[in-house]
């Protein structure tokens, strides 16, 4: 069988589900968080995420997120470079990527999935193409900021783990997600307070601390500010017993 490649929106909130078939998700706006397998990750202009055959999956994309999708059923198509690629789930995305992503948005529908015989294997070239050790010092700064976002990062502090000025610095982060560092900063420490919120019966006030907030008022108006809803509003919405969370 052959590929299938288009262009698709997600919106709101996708649970959890598998198929038979390897898929290539590549963000083209918007941003999307997903859970593969237990490792989460935020999908956005500089990563993509390749999900396996039978790996369970799940996701939640902002309004009006588009994103490139490659579908290739199993066999010997491009199996190589499959293989290569399936040793990480989430991958940075190349300039190369960057303009075959640009060129498939010009391509109208039809012609778009007609030609992905064509197009998958440039794209699965440029992404095999991305080192899958020594990550830059933009990555190397992400995947901190993610697996620490409670640190006390200053701008100056991100600039010299990621081993650029502050002005390439804000650059980096422009170019990448059109954010500030410390808005980008804050959208993880959100993602991650909503996730304890969900998944344990923590009091705020220490998911707050726990994400990097100064307090539970702190936490309180940036998830009112930036999700409209408050930290205790969402947790009820969930529509959760106190007794059903995780610690």
């Amino acid at each position: 069988m052959a590929p299938t490649l288009d262009i698709r929106r997600y919106h709101g909130e996708h649970p959890h589900h598998q198929h038979d078939f390897t898929q290539l998700v590549l963000p083209i706006s918007g941003r999307m968080e997903i859970d593969v397998e237990g490792h989460g990750a935020r999908l956005d202009a500089g990563t993509a995420a390749l999900v396996v055959p039978g790996a369970r999956h799940a996701q939640v994309a902002e309004a009006g997120s588009r994103f490139l999708v490659l579908d290739c059923p199993p066999g010997d198509w491009q199996e190589q470079v499959l293989d290569s690629l399936a040793q990480r789930i989430y991958i940075p995305i190349s300039p190369a990527t960057r303009r075959l992503i640009e060129f498939a948005e010009l391509v109208d529908a039809r012609t778009l999935g007609n030609s992905a015989g064509q197009l998958a294997p440039l794209l699965l070239s440029s992404l095999a193409c991305s080192p899958l050790s020594a990550p830059s010092g933009i990555q190397a700064l992400l995947a901190q900021l993610q697996a620490n976002p409670a640190a006390a990062w200053t701008n100056d502090a991100m600039a010299r783990l990621a081993g650029m000025s502050l002005s390439q610095l804000h650059l980096r982060f422009r170019a990448l997600f059109d954010q500030t560092p410390q808005a980008w900063l804050a959208d993880v420490r959100l993602h991650k307070a909503r996730q304890w919120l969900t998944d344990s019966r923590l009091p705020i006030a220490e998911i707050a601390l726990r994400c990097g907030f100064s307090d539970q008022a702190a936490l309180t108006r940036a998830m009112h500010r930036l999700c409209g809803v408050t930290p205790a509003a969402y947790r009820k919405s969930l529509g959760k017993k106190p007794g059903t969370f995780r610690q």
